[in-house]
């Protein structure tokens, strides 16, 4: 099931920019969350929302609460994008700074498909933050190559390619590879690098890159052997 993995990164603790201040959260919100994680992983998307809700009244005007809530609504098996796009756009007053809610925001477009509107708001994105730790620049980067692609722009995605390298510490250079196969409809091909960054990273690691190609409409579903270690 494709979800918000940049979201994710955060709830684990990780920062997104260099030299970034680890978030404050509230040890209540922080379990109403893991619960919402939970249920989310279950696809019961409504027990979810409510308990979002709870946190609500916790922490009110809470831009974190309102990305989760915008993710839910993206993810199946709601996918209600014009309430998606309502909560990024409250994280983003809220927070007019902040990169979570700028990139969710881009990411809706991904999911809608508008490729080419995707491929200039991520660009402009790592023009705007240019701190950004190397396993998120490294996504937004294969982000771009697939809205590349899609739009039948094979150069510029070559070019944009060029970034990555099999001595990276993420797999983007292995999905990287899977993605052009796809596009030239080498479907075993395209899977045999998903297995070898399989062999190579974590689930977690991969994890982000696989939702990527679900959501281009590559990839259904991969087999426990060809994404974990």
């Amino acid at each position: 099931m494709p979800t918000n993995r940049i979201l994710l990164i955060l709830l684990a603790g990780v920062t997104l920019l260099q030299g970034q201040t680890k978030p404050q959260i509230d040890p209540r919100v922080k379990a109403l969350i893991e619960e919402v994680r939970e249920l989310q992983q279950k696809q019961q998307s409504n027990e979810a929302l409510k308990k979002l809700d709870e946190a609500d009244v916790i922490s009110p005007g809470s831009a974190l609460i309102a990305n989760i809530r915008g993710s839910i609504y993206t993810a199946p098996p709601l996918r209600d994008y014009v309430k998606a796009r309502g909560c990024f756009e409250l994280a983003e007053r809220l927070t007019p700074d902040a990169f979570e809610p700028k990139f969710n925001q881009i990411e809706l477009l991904y999911v809608e498909h508008k490729y080419a509107e995707a491929e200039t708001a991520f660009a402009k994105l790592l023009v705007n933050f240019v701190k950004l730790r190397e396993e998120v620049r490294h996504l937004i980067q294969f982000k771009i190559i697939i809205c590349q692609l899609k739009q039948g722009k094979r150069a510029e995605a070559e070019k944009t390619s060029a970034a990555f390298t099999f001595m990276d510490n993420t797999p983007a250079y292995y999905f990287t590879k899977s993605a052009f196969a796809f596009q030239s409809s080498d479907a075993e091909g395209a899977q045999n690098w998903i297995t070898k960054a399989g062999k190579i990273f974590k689930p977690q690691d991969n994890a982000v890159y696989i939702d990527t190609l679900i959501e281009a409409g590559w990839l259904k579903s991969v087999t426990a052997g060809d994404v974990t270690k």
